[in-house]
């Protein structure tokens, strides 16, 4: 069952287990947490105890009906969301493939920290946006308006709500001020400042932390047979975050073309090389929105140890050893005068593409503001 899959946070999963056997579970959970952490696994897994008909010691019994069945995340009365495409989208791409609740449900059966972008390197039209659209949410409460099999509750589990269409959110939003009796929802999302505050108001927020290093450590070597010392080089770099631990080992040859990635952007910024420019930004239309997406977070990573070694702080250097030897030698062109106007433009650029503007306007935005801050420190630091 999934709540044995997740490491720790035992005094959260007894904290859930004393609102079920209280009987004081709210109508509406926010776990809010950082996709790639145990966000997703704890709702989901907690789900499992609601539905469970034996549990036993705060724990799904795994062995009865309604066990088997939630192992597949299937109950009568559960209903999982998450965005999709558009149906024309979907149409016109010939292929299931671009049905994300296939490609999840595929995923999650691996890796029960997958995140969202996961799902979407395996979608086809990559450049398209995902959401939750209106007629998704109306066939929610339509399900829902149903009576409750016996003393069992619905529940709706939304993965990532950020991405509700306006009037979506607006519409749920009616149900959460009044929902059915025996009727759960479940939020799960790692940026809650975009969801309406008329929401967030109607919900009972669960910080879901990020693991410890020892955590990583420990699940590296029991699912994955790794090394000890490699398993503690990837739980220093991924920050508490196993999926991120978990991609860095599968495809640790991309992640390090990220930072060839950044490198180069760098170097065509600063000198400001259109051809080299030109061709860069090819590379990543082809690659697609999310993969972009992928490279913004990846340089704001770089940004924030680039500034730790600026203020000689390299004790909070999480990094490999091609990135320390990469930010050993970038961190003068990112100090004082430019870090502020540096995160607001990369930040800027990633909240535009997921906003679905244009991606080449975008970029070269980017590369023409890079090329005016990225200048090397003629100043100290300041302290």
């Amino acid at each position: 069952m999934l709540w044995h899959k997740i490491p720790d946070l035992e005094s959260l999963k007894l904290y859930l287990t004393e609102l079920f056997v209280r009987q004081q579970i709210p109508h509406a959970l926010l776990f809010k947490g950082e996709e790639g952490g145990a966000a997703l696994p704890l709702a989901l897994g907690y789900m499992q105890l609601l539905y469970c008909d034996n549990p036993h010691n705060n724990f799904p019994c795994g062995i009865c009906k309604s066990c088997k069945q939630t192992e597949n995340l299937f109950y009568p009365g559960f209903h999982f969301v998450l965005p999709k495409f558009s149906q024309s989208t979907q149409k016109s791409e010939g292929s299931e493939d671009s049905d994300l609740l296939k490609i999840f449900y595929s995923i999650f059966k691996e890796n029960i920290f997958l995140t969202f972008d996961d799902v979407l390197k395996d979608a086809k039209g990559k450049n398209k946006q995902a959401f939750i659209s209106v007629q998704e949410v109306h066939q929610i409460i339509e399900s829902v308006s149903y009576s409750a099999i016996g003393n069992k509750y619905n529940i709706v589990c939304i993965w990532n709500p950020e991405y509700m269409q306006p009037a979506a959110a607006n519409k749920l939003l009616k149900t959460l001020e009044e929902p059915p009796p025996q009727t759960l929802f479940f939020l799960i999302c790692s940026r809650p400042e975009e969801l309406l505050a008329t929401i967030l108001s109607r919900v009972q927020k669960i910080e879901v932390p990020k693991f410890n290093d020892k955590d990583v450590v420990d699940y590296l070597i029991i699912n994955y047979q790794v090394e000890p010392s490699k398993a503690q080089e990837i739980a220093m770099i991924c920050q508490g975050n196993i999926n991120k631990a978990i991609q860095i080992l599968l495809h640790y040859d991309e992640y390090i073309a990220l930072l060839d990635d950044f490198r180069e952007f760098a170097r065509l910024a600063i000198k400001y090389d259109v051809n080299g420019i030109e061709q860069w930004m090819r590379n990543y239309e082809s690659a697609g929105r999310e993969a972009f997406k992928r490279f913004l977070e990846y340089a704001l990573d770089i940004l924030h140890y680039a500034i730790m070694q600026n203020y000689q702080l390299p004790q909070l250097i999480r990094t490999t050893q091609h990135e320390k030897a990469f930010i050993s030698k970038f961190y003068p062109y990112v100090h004082f005068n430019n870090m502020e106007k540096l995160y607001d433009l990369f930040n800027t650029a990633y909240n535009n593409v997921s906003r679905n503007t244009n991606l080449r306007i975008t970029m070269s935005e980017l590369f023409l503001r890079c090329n005016e801050l990225l200048k090397k420190n003629t100043t100290n630091v300041k302290n």
